[in-house]
C-alpha cells in the first residue's frame, strides 16, 4: 500500500511539473510565432539554444509546434535580442503534419469517380441484357 501511495505522488509530482513549463511567445519572430521556453530568469529567455518551437496556428511543415494554454502570464524579453512577448504556460509539442495535394481535389475525384461509375455499370448492364436477349432467343 505504502508502494502505491508513493508512486502515486511521483506520478502526480511529475505531471505538475510537466504542466507548470512557461514560454515567451514572440510575434513574428523570423516570420514564425515563435516560443522560446528555456528561461534565464523568470522573465528573460534565452535565443539561439534551439529550445525554440513555432506556435500553433492551424499551418503544417517541418517544425515542432506548441499549443498554449490559458492567458498570458506576463511581458518577457529575449536575451541578446530587443524582441518582446508574452509569458504562456506551455500545453504540449508536436509535429503537424501537412495533408496529401490531393485533399483540395476530392471533390473533383470523387465526381470523376461516379462519371465512371456510371459508364461502367450502364456497359455491364447492357453487356447482360444483350446476352439475355440472345439466350432467349435460342430457347424460344
Amino acid at each position: 500500500m505504502l508502494k502505491i501511495l508513493f508512486l502515486l505522488f511521483i506520478s502526480l509530482s511529475i505531471s505538475i511539473g510537466a504542466s507548470a513549463a512557461t514560454g515567451c511567445l514572440v510575434l513574428n519572430f523570423d516570420t514564425y510565432n515563435k516560443v522560446f521556453n528555456n528561461p534565464e530568469t523568470s522573465t528573460q529567455f534565452y535565443t539561439g539554444n534551439g529550445n525554440n518551437f513555432v506556435w500553433w496556428e492551424g499551418v503544417c511543415g517541418p517544425h515542432t509546434y506548441l499549443a498554449t494554454s490559458g492567458a498570458s502570464l506576463g511581458p518577457c524579453t529575449l536575451n541578446g535580442s530587443t524582441k518582446t512577448g508574452q509569458i504562456y504556460s506551455i500545453s504540449e509539442t508536436f509535429m503537424a503534419p501537412c495533408g496529401l495535394p490531393l485533399d483540395s481535389h476530392e471533390i473533383f475525384l470523387l465526381f470523376f469517380s461516379a462519371f465512371m461509375g456510371v459508364f461502367v455499370l450502364r456497359y455491364h448492364y447492357q453487356l447482360n441484357n444483350k446476352s439475355l436477349i440472345k439466350v432467349h432467343n435460342f430457347v424460344g
